[in-house]
């Protein structure tokens, strides 16, 4: 059996990459630009485009199942490429914000919508991943915390239940190998409920070193995002912040139903990259 991973430089990409090689399976990277794309010795490369459907032949050829993400611009394109490419079961890392009542409105969950939708329609076997908040969003954070200790964002006390891109993958390297998660969705979250102040002083305990949050407007975060979001993203990442101060989301145990082990926490995201913070 091979399986193609799209995504494959990402950290879900690479997790499920490297995945799939601890098991044994005969495992294909995708890259836009192979010559670029790091990986580990023995594991060929196919140049491939999700937004030129067209470049996917090659690098399908063959595979009988693939990871696939969703920030394409044409999912009915790319489902058609995909089927008639022989494969029989697509992984998508689709997203939890498609379960929200407003989601065919909402910038994010429409994409996610319209890709699940595609390869539903395709007549591919599928599952869709869908976890919330990851962890790794924590990332953003790294220059003022590594410069002078401060965090800067409009809602601290916004409440998310961040997930280790681990758990991800892990879900992904066991749907691609069986057929036990297919024609599933499961919704992934980290487990436990954590604002995003408790979130920097996890950090900082971590680190050793008293950090502080500092509490900006809606515009100060627009001004500091802009320059390297997009304008759509920087809209939705305030509008989830938003939107979660007060709120209580569901902790869900698909991760350990499907793996039979316990999510991993964001300590532990934080203690696997802590470097990025120092």
């Amino acid at each position: 059996m091979t399986v193609v991973v799209f995504g494959a430089s990402g950290a879900v990409g690479g997790a499920v990459l490297a995945g799939l090689r601890e098991r044994g399976v005969d495992v294909r990277a995708t890259s836009r630009r192979p010559d670029a794309l790091v990986v580990p010795p023995g594991v060929p490369v196919a140049a491939a485009d999700l937004n030129d459907p067209r470049s996917l032949g090659a690098a399908l050829s063959g595979a009988e199942r693939v990871f696939l993400y969703a920030d394409v611009d044409d999912p009915e394109a790319v489902a058609l490429e995909v089927a008639a490419s022989g494969v029989r079961h697509v992984v998508l890392l689709s997203s939890s914000s498609v379960t929200s009542p407003d989601a065919s409105s909402d910038f994010n969950a429409s994409r996610f919508l319209g890709v699940e939708r595609a390869i539903r329609e395709s007549g591919v076997d599928y599952t869709f991943v869908r976890p919330g908040g990851f962890a790794s969003n924590a990332a953003r954070w790294r220059w003022g915390i590594a410069s002078d200790g401060a965090v800067a964002f409009p809602y601290p006390d916004a409440v998310q239940a961040p997930i280790h891109e681990a758990d991800i993958a892990d879900v992904a390297v066991a749907a691609l190998t069986s057929d036990a998660l297919i024609g599933g969705a499961p919704v992934l979250s980290g487990p436990a409920r954590l604002s995003l102040r408790e979130q920097v002083a996890v950090i900082g305990a971590e680190i050793g070193r008293d950090l502080v949050v500092v509490e900006q407007t809606e515009e100060e975060a627009a001004a500091m995002l802009s320059p390297h979001v997009p304008e759509p993203w920087v809209r939705q990442i305030i509008k989830d912040w938003r939107e979660a101060v007060g709120a209580v989301p569901d902790i869900s145990d698909e991760y350990t139903r499907i793996t039979g082990r316990p999510a991993r926490s964001f300590r532990t995201w934080v203690r696997d990259n802590v470097d990025l913070f120092r």
